[in-house]
This record gives C-alpha cells, sequence and structure tokens, in this order.
C-alpha cells in the first residue's frame, strides 16, 4: 500500500506540471520500452560465485525539448526479477537535463546508462546494466569525428547513520585515424562509511584504468572487425591498515561480426586485478573469456542477442549464457547517440 502511494504522489508531481508547460514548449517527447536479461553463470573457480540472473526493466520518460540544444526528462524504471517481489529498492526514478550542442554533451540528474558508459569488463562489470541501469549525477562528453573524451560522476549511496557514502567517477576517451584508433578508460571508486562509525571499518581507495591501440577494419562483407591490445592497471588501499599498491597486467581482446554471428575474445596476463566494480574473474593471473553470440534482432528499436561463453582459467574452464531483449519506442525530436 506504502509502495503504490509512493508511486502514485511521484507520477502526479512530475506529470502534472509538465502538461501545463507542454502547451509553451516546442515540443513533446517520451520513451518507453523495456530491457530484459537471462544470465546464467555456471562457475567453480575461487574468484565469483555462480549465480542466475534473471529479470526485466520496463521504463518510460515523457519530457519537454524546449530548444535545439536542451532537453529536460522524467520518467521511472522499475526492476521485476522473477520469483521475487517489487519494493522501493526496485523503483529508479529518472530525471535529468541535457544540453547537446556539438561538440559538447551535458547531462545532469538521474539518466539511462546505456549508449554513455562502455567500459571494459575489467573495470566494471556488466551486471551494472542489469542492476544499476542510470547514472546519478554527470555526464560530460566532448566528442569530434576524429575521437572524443567523457567523463562521468555516478553517485551510488547518501551517506546517512546507516548507509555509505559510495560514489564512481569514470571516463572514456578515444582517438581515430583511417582504421587504427587509441583508447583509454579509467575508473575511480570511492567507499566510505556511515555517518554513525562502524568499529575497525576503514576508508578504502579503489580504481584502475585501461590503454590501448587498435584497428578497426570495417568491410561491406563484414559487419565489423576490431583487433586490440593494451595495458590495465589497478589500484587498492584501505586506510590504517594497508598501503597503496598497484597491479599490472595486459588485455588483447579480438571481435568479429558477420550478419549477426559473432565472436568476442579477451585475453588477460599480468597480476591478479583488485577492481571493486570489475569483473572479479580478472583476478586470476591468466583469464581467456570467448563469447559466441547471435544478434536475434537488429532493428532500430529492438535488439536481441543470444551469447555462450567460455571462460578459461589457468586449471579450468567455465561456462555461462545469456540472453538479453532491449526494445525502445518514443516519439517527439528527441537527442540522439552522438553526432
Amino acid at each position: 500500500m506504502i509502495l503504490k502511494k509512493s508511486v502514485t504522489i511521484y507520477m502526479c508531481v512530475i506529470l502534472i506540471p509538465l502538461f501545463e508547460l507542454s502547451a509553451k514548449a516546442q515540443e513533446f517527447i517520451w520513451d518507453a520500452g523495456v530491457n530484459g536479461f537471462f544470465d546464467n553463470r555456471e562457475y567453480f573457480n575461487d574468484y565469483v560465485e555462480p549465480q542466475t540472473m534473471f529479470g526485466i526493466r520496463p521504463f518510460g520518460t515523457i519530457g519537454l525539448r524546449i530548444s535545439d540544444y536542451y532537453q529536460i526528462s522524467f520518467g521511472l524504471d522499475v526492476l521485476y526479477e522473477f520469483g521475487g517481489a517489487i519494493d522501493k529498492d526496485n523503483l529508479k526514478p529518472i530525471i535529468y537535463f541535457q544540453f547537446k550542442k556539438e561538440p559538447l554533451n551535458l547531462i545532469f540528474g538521474s539518466s539511462p546508462r546505456k549508449d554513455l558508459i562502455n567500459l571494459p569488463n575489467v573495470l566494471q562489470t556488466d551486471t551494472f546494466n542489469y542492476y544499476r541501469p542510470n547514472i546519478e549525477g554527470i555526464f560530460l562528453e566532448f566528442r569530434k569525428p576524429w575521437g572524443f573524451q567523457n567523463i562521468w560522476l555516478d553517485w551510488t549511496s547518501r551517506q546517512t547513520d546507516v548507509n555509505r557514502e559510495t560514489f564512481l567517477i569514470g571516463g572514456t576517451g578515444m582517438l581515430k585515424k583511417s582504421i587504427f584508433y587509441y583508447k583509454h578508460d579509467f575508473i575511480m571508486t570511492h567507499f566510505a562509511g556511515p555517518s554513525i562509525p562502524i568499529p575497525d571499518d576503514h576508508l578504502r581507495d579503489n580504481g584502475g584504468l585501461y590503454a590501448g591501440v587498435g584497428i578497426y577494419h570495417p568491410r561491406k562483407s563484414l559487419d565489423s572487425l576490431s583487433f586490440s591490445i593494451g595495458y590495465t592497471m589497478s589500484y587498492d588501499r584501505l586506510r590504517n591498515v594497508y598501503d597503496l599498491y598497484f597491479r599490472n597486467g595486459s588485455l588483447t581482446e579480438l571481435y568479429f561480426q558477420y550478419r549477426g554471428f559473432g565472436i568476442k575474445s579477451a585475453l588477460y596476463l599480468g597480476e591478479g586485478q583488485v577492481q571493486m566494480v570489475g569483473d572479479g574473474l580478472y583476478a586470476a593471473k591468466f583469464y581467456n573469456r570467448n563469447d559466441l553470440f547471435w544478434k536475434i534482432f537488429r532493428k532500430d528499436c529492438i535488439e536481441g542477442k543470444v551469447e555462450f561463453s567460455l571462460h578459461i582459467l589457468k586449471d579450468l574452464i567455465d561456462v555461462s549464457q545469456s540472453l538479453t531483449l532491449y526494445v525502445k519506442i518514443g516519439g517527439g525530436k528527441k537527442f540522439k547517440p552522438g553526432y
């Protein structure tokens, strides 16, 4: 009952002023869709626990396109994991202001993560797409035909008497010339305690980066083909417990796709990474992941993919399977990813 009342009040607060303003604004805009996932991870290693993630996230937004460069949007994203229940923690508000004029793109508020952040799994696990669909903070990007750089702040937990203060800062940059490119990514995790201190609890500094070069060669007979090799690093410190230390390694990736079918292979060699929000399998000194996939749907408004993955460690092979579906429809003259 409390949940229903909260949702009703929230929708009234955002809808009534919006409809009053829509008559004066240039254009009314809206989006709606679903993001479904089935991810079965059959792991028997010492780094990551086996689990199955199965659910769907319906979402919807409405807003105003104030001018060619300004937009405000309001909405809601709801997680329903099959076999579970929906409570207040499964409701994620979408409220943001966006300014977009080449070469700048600025977003302030709680905005969808998709099409904005694409970090390698060694820095940020792909489960963020399932359980943290929004960036709650600021996203800023500078983009030109020869490359781009973005930086963002994602506030993941506000400090209270019992809740920790945590946030992420990250960014991605790329330079490209002909078929060659250079790319770098970085992330920093701030992990502090609640306002009422916990005995023997300490602030943790954690983060890492990736920097690499590669080639990307689209051809008429291929959907895409790319190869890259780079350096990756993580750092970690638990204040008053142990000093700052670094872990280094190399990451080589190959991506090939033809008519919706493809393979993505990643090979990590080096010291085991210590990354709080990264894929835990990169804590191994040797890790090779091979994804075989089929993009079932490749339409503007529908994306669907079936994937089978082999996770090869030094002394064992684990497997995982996933099915993801993303559907989005909308109306009005909205901003699009990129320029």
